[in-house]
């Protein structure tokens, strides 16, 4: 009996052990991001901007990185400045820094290929040059399996009688193949990629609301929406992170 009883207390506590570090193991902490670029560049001119850069936006929003991945702040980052019309150098310093963060060459190709539909082709033609440039020497991954296949009908139920082939490059490409491709880049990243180009469009329209609420049901929890909005503020504009809040508020209640 005692052999028993000792062997069930052993096996609750590997249980609990294997509980626990499961939950530590899901949980992510946090990575301190040093910036230095505000002092160096603006120290002795800007000195309030630069401690914003480097020891808020980067020393605090960057740093929650343990609630949003560094991989999907670059992909918000390089959304957001795509869409605002910002193709500088800084955005190619994101592209570099999304590399380090982890975004792979295939990622980069298809966050930007979706950017083409959200932000407009000639945007995604300025922005290729450089992803080559900072991705050209990596080689492009194979997968063995495709995507799950994304249904739409909304071009062709609102617009099919009056742009047919609006509506199908809506449908199949757009969703049957573009979003389609989530082997490669997950429907939560894209989510991000399309939330974060519209705002940095300045699309506040029903079109936003809608791709919020496919946010929400592609698994971008409330936690990461809010950080989302709170990084756009800073490299979309603050009036675009008001505008966007409360259609956020409504999705997530």
């Amino acid at each position: 009996m005692k052999k028993f009883l000792a062997a069930g207390v052993v096996t609750l506590f590997a249980i609990n052990l294997f509980s626990t570090e499961a939950i530590a193991m899901e949980k992510p902490k946090a990575v301190k991001i040093l910036q230095t670029a505000g002092r160096d560049a603006l120290g002795d001119f800007a000195p309030e901007f630069a401690r914003y850069n480097d020891d808020i936006l980067f020393g605090e929003v960057w740093s929650r990185n343990d609630i949003l991945s560094l991989h999907d702040r670059s992909i918000v980052t390089i959304c957001a400045l795509v869409g605002s019309g910002v193709l500088t150098d800084a955005l190619k310093y994101h592209i570099q820094s999304a590399k380090k963060n982890g975004v792979t060459r295939d990622e980069m190709v298809e966050i930007v290929t979706q950017l083409a539909f959200y932000a407009g082709w000639p945007k995604a033609w300025a922005v290729f040059p450089m992803a080559k440039e900072v991705y050209g020497e990596d080689a492009a991954q194979t997968f063995d399996n495709a995507g799950k296949k994304i249904t739409q009908t909304a071009g062709r139920k609102n617009l099919g009688d009056f742009a047919p082939e609006f509506a199908r490059y809506n449908d199949d490409i757009l969703f049957g193949e573009v979003w389609s491709r989530n082997n490669i880049l997950s429907v939560h990243d894209r989510s991000i990629v399309t939330v974060s180009t519209l705002v940095g469009a300045g699309i506040f329209t029903d079109a936003l609301k809608h791709h919020l609420a496919n946010a929400k049901a592609n698994g971008v929890t409330k936690a990461e929406m809010v950080e989302i909005i709170t990084q756009l503020g800073f490299y979309a504009g603050w009036p675009k992170a008001w505008a966007v809040f409360p259609m956020a508020k409504e999705v997530y209640k």
